[in-house]
């Protein structure tokens, strides 16, 4: 799947560079993670767009001078790319139109070419625009629109996140342990999954299990809802209070702690070094994989100032002996 930035969706429309700055920050995060969406086509035209109504994309991104963010969203739009026009497609009747707006040099212009020519396509805008891109699909009108010569449904993402997961879905299941971390990173962008859990010999040692993958991804799912319905100070709000009752309570709850027995017992193996190698922690709540009696272990509670979870272990129970 080929994404294109629609930049024609930078229409001044941010009230405050703080706004913006949030958009790009989870585009540029969903980038570092996402293969596909590293390689999403862009044009040097973006950095002339308004984003206030009186400065433009390049305007804003210059005034955080010296924040990493800046550095690396220039990189990207002014240098490196990947920019459309080093493998814009040829057309001969070469006009393109979405919602009474001309896309023909930007990102719309190439997708409808690219679906034109059989190839899978998406488009990432920014909401809130006059006309709002936010809608899916979108229909691109390759001609006037009194006389259009074809209409393109080009499929569009207004949040970064969703791009990634759609690109995960797209793509072939992982059919291996470490590719089933890896895509479970693009899909689950609130929680932390180290490569330590692949490298782990305790699974690096198992046979790849489909049903293993696809409960572990059940249970990160539930984790990642948890840590998104929380608010911006860590407070628990009602979606992720329901989360807590359904899944963290009662005897049969999917996510438990080990008893302080067990934890005596295990101390060792429950102690996981931190992803950043700095220090450990003792993970003994776990979530439940019954088939092959598999868990899979997390950093838990996750203190108010944490904005992600942490995984620790993904494998065959480890308090058996």
């Amino acid at each position: 799947m080929r994404f294109y930035l629609n930049e024609a969706s930078v229409q001044a429309q941010f009230p405050t560079k703080e706004q913006f700055r949030k958009d790009l920050e989870e585009i540029m995060a969903a980038r570092s993670r996402s293969p596909q969406l590293a390689a999403m086509r862009t044009t040097p035209k973006l950095a002339d767009r308004l984003v206030l109504r009186d400065q433009t994309f390049r305007d804003v991104v210059r005034s955080w001078k010296g924040l990493p963010l800046a550095r690396a969203v220039m990189d990207w739009v002014g240098r490196t790319g990947p920019f459309l026009e080093a493998d814009r497609l040829d057309e001969d009747q070469d006009l393109f139109q979405c919602l009474g707006v001309e896309v023909t040099e930007g990102g719309l212009g190439e997708s409808a070419r690219r679906q034109k020519a059989a190839e899978t396509v998406a488009a990432l805008s920014f909401a809130g625009g006059t006309p709002d891109f936010a809608q899916s699909p979108l229909s691109v009108v390759h001609g006037f629109e009194d006389e259009p010569l074809a209409t393109y449904a080009i499929a569009n993402f207004w949040s970064a996140d969703a791009a990634a997961a759609a690109a995960v879905a797209a793509a072939p299941l992982a059919s291996n342990w470490r590719t089933m971390v890896e895509a479970a990173r693009i899909t689950y962008p609130s929680l932390i999954l180290p490569d330590a859990l692949y490298t782990d010999r305790r699974l690096a040692r198992e046979p790849f299990d489909a049903i293993i993958r696809d409960r572990f991804y059940a249970l990160l799912q539930i984790l990642d809802g948890y840590m998104r319905s929380r608010d911006a100070d860590g407070a628990e709000g009602p979606a992720s209070q329901d989360i807590l009752r359904d899944y963290f309570q009662g005897e049969r709850a999917l996510f438990s702690p080990e008893t302080q027995k067990t934890q005596n017992k295990y101390d060792a193996e429950l102690t996981f070094s931190k992803p950043d190698g700095v220090g450990t922690v003792l993970a003994h709540w776990h979530g439940k994989i019954s088939h092959r009696t598999y868990r899979l272990h997390f950093d838990w509670p996750v203190p108010a100032q944490t904005k992600k979870l942490t995984v620790l272990y993904i494998g065959p129970k480890i308090t058996t002996k």
